[in-house]
C-alpha cells in the first residue's frame, strides 16, 4: 500500500512539474473565488452561528418541533444552526452526538451563500436562487422527518461558554479548513479539465461533484437555460461534492461513508423533485 501512495506521489508531483502553469492559475482562481465571493459571506455567518450556539437558545425551541421530528431541543437547535452556517459546522455541532442518522439528514450549504453569490452574483436571478435554496432545505427536512424512527434518545448535555476569542478562533479554523480543501482539489481540477474532452455541461457539471463552489462557477458561466443551471446547482448542492464528503468523514468518525453516500443520493433525488414542483408553481404564479 505505501509503495502506491509514493508512486501515486510521484505521478502527481511530475504533473505538478508539467502542468504548473495551467495549476497556477486554477489556484489564483480558486482564490479569487474565495476571497471575493466564499469568506466575506463564511466569516460573518459562521461568528454568528458559533455565538448563537454559546446562548442556551434550546430553551425556545417549540416542543411540537422536538416531537414531529423526534429531537431533543438541543438537537433541534443544532440543525437550526446547521441551517444557518451550513458546511463544515453542520458536522463539528453533531460530532458529539449519539444520533447517528442527524449526520446524514443535516447537510446544510450555507443560505447566504445561495442567495447572495449564487442567485445574485453567479446568475442574476433571486427567484431561481430562492427555488434552489427551497429545494435544499425541504428535502432534508423530508428526510429527517422519514428517519426519525431511527434517532436515539440521549440526556441533554450543555457545556456552552459564551467566548468572543474561542468563536473567531473556530471561525478562522472552519475557514482554514474550507481554503486548503479547495487549494488541494484544485489540482484535481485541473487535472480533469486537461484530460477529459468532453462538452462545457458534462465537465462543469463534473468538476461540481468534485468541489462544488468551483462547479457551481463553472455552470454560471454557461449558455444553457436558466432552469436548467439552477436543476444542476440543485444537484450539487444537494450532494455536496466528494471534496466536502471527505473532510466530513475526517471530522466525524462515526459517520459510515457508505450509509452517508446513499442518503446524499436520496436527498439528491428529492431535491429533484422539490426544484421541479417549486419551477412549475413559479410558472402559475
Amino acid at each position: 500500500m505505501k509503495k502506491i501512495i509514493t508512486v501515486l506521489i510521484l505521478l502527481l508531483e511530475v504533473f505538478l512539474i508539467i502542468y504548473s502553469k495551467e495549476i497556477t492559475k486554477e489556484f489564483i482562481l480558486t482564490l479569487k473565488i474565495f476571497m471575493y465571493n466564499l469568506m466575506p459571506i463564511l466569516f460573518f455567518q459562521l461568528t454568528i452561528t458559533e455565538l448563537l450556539k454559546n446562548l442556551n437558545l434550546y430553551k425556545i425551541i417549540p416542543s411540537k418541533i422536538e416531537k414531529i421530528f423526534s429531537l431533543t431541543k438541543n438537537e433541534a437547535l443544532i440543525i437550526l444552526l446547521s441551517m444557518l452556517s451550513g458546511y463544515p459546522n453542520n458536522i463539528k455541532l453533531l460530532k458529539d452526538k449519539n444520533n447517528e442518522y442527524l449526520n446524514y439528514i443535516s447537510n446544510y450549504i450555507n443560505p447566504l451563500f445561495i442567495i447572495t453569490v449564487v442567485s445574485k452574483v453567479y446568475l442574476k436571478n433571486i427567484k431561481i436562487g430562492l427555488i434552489i435554496l427551497l429545494s435544499h432545505i425541504i428535502s432534508n427536512l423530508i428526510l429527517m422527518y422519514l428517519l426519525r424512527s431511527k434517532y436515539t434518545k440521549t440526556k441533554e448535555e450543555h457545556d456552552y461558554n459564551l467566548s468572543i476569542s474561542n468563536t473567531l478562533n473556530n471561525t478562522c479554523n472552519a475557514l482554514k479548513i474550507i481554503l486548503t480543501n479547495l487549494l488541494f482539489i484544485s489540482i484535481f481540477i485541473t487535472l480533469l479539465k486537461l484530460t477529459i474532452p468532453i462538452n462545457n455541461i458534462i465537465k462543469a457539471f463534473l468538476i461540481g461533484l468534485v468541489e462544488f463552489s468551483r462547479g457551481i462557477y463553472e455552470i454560471s458561466l454557461l449558455n444553457i437555460s436558466i432552469y436548467l443551471k439552477g436543476l444542476l446547482i440543485t444537484i450539487i448542492i444537494t450532494f455536496q461534492s466528494l471534496s466536502i464528503h471527505f473532510q466530513i468523514i475526517s471530522i466525524n468518525e462515526k459517520i459510515k461513508y457508505i450509509k452517508f453516500l446513499l442518503y446524499r443520493l436520496l436527498n439528491v433525488l428529492l431535491s429533484i423533485i422539490i426544484y421541479f414542483i417549486l419551477v412549475f408553481l413559479m410558472y402559475k404564479i
